[in-house]
């Protein structure tokens, strides 16, 4: 998809505003190998960030209407990636988690993005990806300072830097912690994300 792809941006704020439209269309859009798009990717995101959840609950994480909501788990559920049981709390209704399926199915579509990324910054230093990292960090800190959203989002903020870390590394990140290893360098370690998943509840 080349739309606008060759806009040449007048300022710096129009250049940032042009590079999110052209990245984030890209990692929605479905990619060689995937099995799943990206709406499907998102409702197994706040399933494994969240758990078990009711209908209503999910439709609120993922700020989406309960009938949208619904064809979504539908969809998902013939495909065997998630499955209904009968809610602890009240017998009238029911809850949504993911299968070992749809486990495997997010951490395989997570992953492939992951390699995207990775294959992106191919060749850089690692001073540059960590300034990288931490301006996108500063600016992600910024853009969610200054909208609202709804409190059941904010598992969302969290949920990826709680789950990622569970992903299989490939790619230069993971060559560099090999290339640590054989150095007798030890790699900083990793907070731990059981706590870090258990504060999205």
């Amino acid at each position: 998809m080349q739309v606008n792809d060759a806009y040449i941006p007048e300022t710096p704020i129009e250049g940032v505003m042009h590079a999110f439209t052209r990245i984030g269309r890209r990692l929605k859009a479905k990619q060689p190998g995937d099995t799943i798009d990206h709406s499907a990717h998102v409702v197994l995101f706040a399933l494994r960030c969240n758990g078990a959840l009711r209908l209503s609950d999910l439709a609120a994480r993922l700020e989406l209407d309960a009938s949208t909501t619904s064809r979504h788990v539908r969809s998902l559920e013939q495909l065997g990636l998630v499955r209904r049981s009968p809610d602890p709390d009240d017998g009238r209704a029911f809850r949504v988690e993911l299968t070992e399926q749809g486990v495997e199915q997010w951490e395989a579509s997570a992953r492939h993005r992951m390699e995207l990324l990775s294959a992106a910054m191919e060749g850089w230093s690692e001073e540059d990806v960590q300034t990288f990292e931490r301006l996108m960090t500063r600016f992600a800190d910024g853009v969610a300072a200054l909208t609202e959203a709804p409190t059941s989002a904010a598992w969302a903020d969290k949920g990826w830097a709680a789950v990622a870390p569970r992903l299989p590394r490939s790619g230069p990140a993971e060559r560099r912690t090999e290339q640590d290893s054989a150095a007798g360098r030890n790699p900083a370690p990793r907070e731990n994300t059981d706590n870090n998943l258990e504060s999205t509840r």
